[in-house]
């Protein structure tokens, strides 16, 4: 694969994303506006609003300006909360298209060519859809998209097994990846000795820990909304949607689907989350103003639970057992380390520092402005949740460290 057809691949696959995701949201708006419509709302408005939950999607803040909708005045407002479930279909797309241009015996055509489509087909889409209604930056549409997009493709082409059509295809490996690839090596080699034997186990710790939280939280959601189903019914009742309407209510929240999964993770870490200003919503006490009617709401606990803190073990316990677990992957501490204190709080320290960071990250992707008023803050304190969660692996992963990251005492169980 050559410069010009990775480059031309790239930019095609970029096209076909950008019209996939604002596809998904425009073709059901389409169907109602043209079967339900009663001719006093332009098709256009379908787009706009198609292109603004694609920009919102790839992070770019949409300013929504003063005005009236269903006889209800409101004041501009801005909706910066990024729709995660439209986010992440249009990062694994771009990730399985890196991982397939790996491939290729040059990569920076395909990961500039990939980048300048896709953030200019965004600003296109953005200048298209112009409205006074809607304020958006000036150049975001373009750049914000743009590093989004090639991002996604430099890590995934450059990162993990090269892809190979069939036994004996491929030429020559692109030298980008393989500079790349040797810069982390020497990188990782450089590193001091005591973050080095300890980088490996320690990560996997703090990856376990929030992934252990996540599908926690999806089995919790899954269970509310299964036996909250009759709630959950006469909620799109209460709606008075017609078939199109609830289809399109219900991809609206599969889109936000993500975003109530972090939500839960938070709840279960003691931390909880917030819908709108003024409210919260955690294991022990629920206190809840006006929300909107979302049948996925059912799944919120109206009220706290008597012994709802045990959640807060699910997090202790994950980095407890993944501490043990990770026991085969630390024979070089063993060596490295010179007492089982050591040893033990320096992996310990890493594995609480990777989950903080990542449970920080999902909270800032997670949260922000949903709409005006009250939904103008929504979500988790992002500082907060990091916090308990790096304490809440910070010591069972220290008290399982003092038993799996001993140094060897003699040479028989050095063998």
């Amino acid at each position: 694969m050559n410069r010009g057809l990775s480059f031309a691949i790239a930019a095609l696959q970029a096209l076909i994303i950008v019209a996939t995701a604002v596809g998904i949201v425009v073709a059901p708006l389409t169907l109602a506006w043209f079967i339900e419509g009663d001719g006093s709302v332009d098709w256009l408005v379908t787009l706009r609003v198609a292109v603004y939950a694609f920009l919102l999607a790839c992070g770019v803040p949409i300013q929504i300006s003063a005005g009236e909708l269903a006889g209800i005045e409101f004041a501009s407002f801005v909706m910066a909360a990024m729709p995660l479930g439209m986010t992440v279909m249009m990062a694994v797309m771009a990730i399985r298209i890196g991982y397939r241009l790996s491939a290729a015996s040059s990569l920076w055509p395909a990961w500039i060519g990939g980048g300048l489509a896709f953030g200019g087909i965004s600003y296109g889409a953005s200048l298209l859809v112009l409205h006074e209604s809607v304020v958006v930056d000036e150049f975001q549409p373009l750049w914000i998209p743009a590093l989004f997009f090639a991002g996604l493709l430099l890590i995934s082409s450059v990162s993990g097994k090269r892809f190979e059509l069939f036994p004996g295809a491929n030429g020559p490996e692109a030298k980008e990846r393989i500079a790349i690839r040797e810069f982390a090596k020497r990188s990782y080699e450089s590193l001091h000795w005591s973050l080095r034997t300890v980088l490996n186990p320690g990560v996997r710790v703090g990856l376990g820990v929030v992934a252990t939280m996540i599908a926690t939280s999806s089995l919790v959601i899954m269970l509310a909304l299964g036996f909250g189903w009759i709630e959950v019914i006469r909620l799109y009742e209460a709606l008075g949607l017609s078939i199109l309407g609830g289809v399109m209510l219900t991809l609206g929240q599969l889109a936000i689907l993500p975003n109530l999964i972090i939500y839960g993770a938070a709840w279960i870490s003691g931390v909880g989350f917030q819908i709108g200003v003024g409210s919260y919503v955690s294991p022990l006490a629920t206190q809840l103003g006006p929300i909107p009617a979302l049948p996925v709401f059912a799944a919120i606990p109206t009220g706290g639970y008597d012994r709802g803190i045990l959640f807060a073990l699910v997090p202790v316990v994950a980095a407890f057992v993944g501490t043990i677990l990770v026991r085969r992957h630390t024979d070089q501490m063993r060596w490295e380390y010179g007492t089982r204190f050591s040893a033990a709080f320096s992996l310990a320290i890493l594995a609480a520092v990777t989950a903080g960071i990542f449970s920080f990250l999902l909270a800032a992707l997670a949260s922000g402005s949903f709409g005006p008023g009250r939904l103008q803050e929504v979500g988790i304190n992002a500082l907060l949740f990091s916090g308990v969660v790096f304490l809440q692996t910070l010591i069972p992963s220290f008290i399982a460290g003092l038993v799996v990251a001993r140094p060897y005492e003699d040479e028989t169980q050095r063998r």
